[in-house]
C-alpha cells in the first residue's frame, strides 16, 4: 500500500528552472519556490547533496513538535554542553527548561546544546545512552523526511555540525520548509527578536540579519560550519504571496544574505508577472508525501500483509525508479493494481485520506483546510495544521 501510494509522485530532476546569471548569486547552490505551490522560479545545482550546518535545526524542531507539547520539561546535562566554537542556548548542566525555550533557544541564536537536548530527552528509552537516545532521535528525524520523499537527505546529528554522512540539498530544505510553515508555531519562533525563557535564566537573540533588514522577512534559519558555508533558508511575504529562499554555501560577511533577499525578489517579481501577462506556470514543482499519510498506508501495508499470511491475495506494487525531487505537474496518476479485502479496505481508507488532505502538494489549489490532530503517548501534543489543496 505505502509502494502504491508513494508511487503517485513521480519524480524528476530539476530541467525547467535554471540559474538566472543576472542575479549575480555568488552562493554555490540556491533555489527559490513559491511557498504554496511548489513552483520553482530559479535554482542552481539544488540537488546536490550537501552539509547543511545549522539548517538542519528545521528538521529538529518539527521531529520536536510532533513528539511533545510545548511544556514538556528538557533537563539538561553534561553531555548537551558543547565547545566554544559552537553557537549555543548557553545553559550549564543540570537545569530544567520547556520544550519551548529550547526551541527558541536552538533557533535563533542556534543553539547546539539545545539542539542535543531536545534530541536526548525526546529521544530516550529507559536504559538508554546519552548517544542512543540521540541516535533514537534522528532515527524518526530522517525516517519523516524518507516519509516525505526527500531522496537527497539523510541526517546524523540535530544539530548540523559537520560530520560524515550528514546532508541535504538545496531543493529537499526548501520543501521542507515549505512543508514546516504549516506549524504557525514554528513560524513565529523563527521570526522573534528576541525571547526569555519561562524560568527567566537566560534571554536569546535572533542571529538573522534579514529579521532587521528585509520588510517582506517572516521566518528563517541561518547556518554556517567550516563544511557547509553560509547557509540560510528565508520564508517571505509580499501581499499574498509567500516565497522561500535557500541558498548554501554562500559568502561572508553580507553576500549570503544578499544572495537570499535578491531571491525572494525575483520569486515575487516572476509571480506577478505570470500573473500579470495571464500566462500559466510551466517549469518545475517541488513536492513532498504528507508523512502522516505514509503512516496510515504502513499501516495499512501491515495490514494487508496480515491478510496474505491467512490465505487471502496480497498484491505488492513497486513504483518505477527515480532520481530527483521534483514533481511534473503534468504525470499522469499511478494506478494501484491491488486485489484481496486486505488490502482493498486500508487502502480505501488510505486514499480517503489522501483525497481529504492532500497527498502531495502539486500546484496551488487553492483553500485552506485547518486539522487539529491529538496523538497521545508520554507526552501528548495538540497542534493546529494548515494544508492547501
Amino acid at each position: 500500500m505505502i509502494a502504491a501510494i508513494l508511487a503517485m509522485m513521480v519524480l524528476q530532476p530539476l530541467v525547467h528552472a535554471q540559474e538566472v546569471p543576472e542575479l549575480q548569486v555568488n552562493s554555490t547552490r540556491y533555489i527559490v519556490i513559491d511557498a504554496s505551490s511548489g513552483e520553482v522560479y530559479a535554482q542552481r545545482d539544488a540537488d546536490k547533496e550537501v552539509a547543511i550546518a545549522s539548517l538542519t535545526k528545521v528538521f529538529t524542531a518539527v521531529q520536536a513538535l510532533n513528539m511533545a507539547s510545548l511544556d514538556t520539561p528538557i533537563v539538561t546535562n553534561e553531555s548537551d554542553l558543547k565547545s566554544a566554537e559552537a553557537t549555543t542556548m548557553g545553559f550549564g548542566p543540570g537545569e530544567t527548561y520547556t520544550l519551548q525555550d529550547m526551541l527558541y533557544g536552538m533557533l535563533l541564536p542556534s543553539g547546539n546544546d539545545a539542539a542535543h537536548a531536545i534530541a536526548r530527552n525526546l529521544g530516550y528509552q529507559e536504559g538508554d545512552s546519552d548517544q542512543e537516545a540521540v541516535d533514537r532521535f534522528m532515527a524518526l528525524v530522517n525516517e519523516r523526511v524518507q516519509d516525505m520523499g526527500l531522496q537527497h537527505t539523510h541526517l546524523v546529528n540535530p544539530d548540523g555540525w559537520g560530520v560524515p554522512g550528514h546532508y541535504s540539498s538545496a531543493a529537499d530544505v526548501a520543501t521542507f520548509m515549505q512543508y514546516a510553515t504549516q506549524y504557525p508555531f514554528l513560524v513565529e519562533v523563527m521570526g522573534t527578536r528576541s525571547y526569555t525563557t519561562s524560568n527567566g535564566y537566560l534571554t536569546v537573540t535572533n542571529s538573522n540579519r534579514l529579521l532587521n533588514t528585509y520588510g517582506s522577512f517572516v521566518a528563517g534559519k541561518t547556518g554556517y560550519d567550516d563544511d557547509a558555508g553560509w547557509c540560510l533558508v528565508n520564508l517571505a511575504r509580499s501581499g499574498d504571496t509567500q516565497m522561500i529562499a535557500v541558498t548554501l554555501d554562500g559568502d561572508a560577511p553580507g553576500d549570503w544574505y544578499d544572495d537570499n533577499r535578491v531571491l525572494l525578489e525575483y520569486g515575487f517579481q516572476r509571480k506577478a508577472e505570470l500573473a500579470n501577462s495571464g500566462q500559466a506556470f510551466s517549469g518545475d514543482v517541488l513536492a513532498y508525501m504528507d508523512p502522516d499519510i505514509a503512516q496510515l498506508a504502513k499501516s495499512s501495508q501491515s495490514q494487508a500483509a496480515i491478510a496474505g499470511s491467512s490465505g487471502k491475495p496480497a498484491t505488492t506494487y513497486a513504483p518505477p525508479q527515480s532520481s530527483g525531487d521534483i514533481v511534473s505537474a503534468d504525470a499522469p496518476a499511478a494506478t494501484m493494481p491491488l486485489t484481496g479485502s486486505g488490502v482493498i479496505i486500508p487502502a480505501l481508507a488510505a486514499l480517503v485520506l489522501v483525497g481529504a488532505r492532500g497527498a502531495v502538494h502539486w500546484r496551488d489549489l487553492g483553500g485552506v483546510t485547518r486539522l487539529r490532530k491529538e496523538s497521545s503517548g508520554p507526552a501528548s501534543v495538540i497542534k493546529d495544521r494548515l494544508f492547501s489543496g
